[in-house]
């Protein structure tokens, strides 16, 4: 899909992050989100409970700050069926 992503510009802590999050899915449904700021692979993260998630080690305050960023602006991704 054409622009299947989010752009990524947000700040946590005082560094500036930009980047891409790109929708993982599967059987149509998005499971996790792969996600690359400042040109950095920071990993998949996916939703658990509530509770944002990432395959690679990362402050949590960080991770919670993508999570919510994902919430925000993941209006025009959409499910595939």
């Amino acid at each position: 899909m054409d622009n299947d992503f989010i752009h990524a510009d947000l700040s946590v802590e005082g560094i500036h992050y930009d980047g891409r999050i790109s929708p993982e899915r599967k059987h149509g449904k998005i499971v996790s989100w792969h996600v690359v700021l400042n040109d950095v692979f920071f990993g998949y993260i996916s939703q658990d409970d509530g509770i944002w998630k990432v395959t690679e080690q990362r402050p949590h305050e960080l991770v919670q700050a993508v999570g919510s960023y994902i919430e925000k602006n993941k209006g025009h991704i959409q499910t595939v069926e």
